[in-house]
């Protein structure tokens, strides 16, 4: 189309999504999620491959993320290092405003976010062994688990590392945070770049 080179068009791209994490870090309040009366659902889940192609994965990283059951879906994705109770916590204070209904299945590191002091959240649990949605309060991770769907065609599998899973994740939350205007919004980004 503009008779650039395979490799230039890779330098763009790499720019692009170097450009968006760091508008994502530099306005990470822009991307709490939530908020009084709103659900949010949170799921981990693992970013890996297969050795060979074959078997469970054994290589990547855990995701943890939540996607607000509105509209708009708007959500937060970060790389962790474990899904100990202490990590999630310490992302959903975060990334989820206080007051949000947080539905998540029954993973252990998700009991008693009700009942502590500083964690002013409600809790709604369905558990995946007996049903995907609870018939008493509806709770379900349908959103949450379709998103990582998403997600992953993102992230292509060479990526499935640490380091190589972050700036695609942050695409993926910018893409979301301005849908119906991502052309303008990256626009307004190169223009905020400053060259020394």
């Amino acid at each position: 189309m503009f008779g650039w080179s395979p490799n230039t068009v890779t330098d763009w791209f790499r720019f692009a999504q170097q450009l968006i994490g760091e508008m994502v870090l530099d306005n990470i309040d822009n991307y709490q999620i939530g908020g009084v009366g709103v659900e949010v659902e949170v799921d981990e889940s693992k970013f890996g491959k297969r050795k060979y192609h074959r078997g469970h994965r054994v290589d990547g990283v855990w995701v943890f993320g939540g996607v607000e059951r509105t509209p708009e879906r708007k959500c937060f994705l970060v790389a962790v290092p474990d899904r100990k109770k202490v990590t999630l916590e310490e992302h959903i204070k975060d990334f989820i405003l206080p007051g949000s209904i947080i539905i998540s299945d029954k993973f252990p590191s998700y009991e008693d976010l009700e009942g502590k002091e500083d964690f002013w959240y409600q809790h709604e649990v369905v558990n995946h062994s007996e049903n995907y949605k609870d018939p008493i309060t509806g709770a379900c991770t349908n959103t949450i688990e379709g998103t990582w769907n998403g997600v992953k065609k993102l992230v292509p599998a060479r990526k499935r590392t640490e380091e190589g899973v972050r700036p695609c994740l942050f695409e993926f939350m910018w893409r979301r945070m301005n849908q119906g205007r991502q052309w303008r919004a990256l626009l307004e980004a190169l223009a905020q770049v400053r060259y020394v």
